[in-house]
């Protein structure tokens, strides 16, 4: 083998051996984004339906304080996987 066979990763490329396309990354980017979206859509009409402030506070509120409680650890997961994926992509695909 020789050296134009070997994975060129260095400074100068950016982009390294086997990287998926940037229009995939990009397409997945904005799947996630559009999750987001319709998960803080549906997270906002569920907590305005219940007493926000009590399904954080109080023991049992029912299931959709339960929800909405469990909902915001979901979303603030997802979201800080959304921007992770934000950030890697512009790193790497600009």
């Amino acid at each position: 083998m020789n050296a134009s066979h070997t994975a060129n990763v260095g400074p100068t490329n950016r982009h390294p051996a086997g990287a998926p396309p940037a229009h995939r990354l990009r397409t997945a980017l904005l799947v996630m984004y559009a999750a987001l979206v319709a998960q803080l859509a549906v997270w906002g009409i569920l907590a305005a339906r219940v007493n926000l402030h009590a399904a954080f506070t109080q023991a049992h509120q029912g299931a959709e304080a339960e929800l909405v409680a469990g909902g915001t650890i979901w979303l603030v997961l997802f979201t800080l996987a959304v921007a992770l994926a934000t950030v890697n992509y512009r790193r790497y695909h600009r």
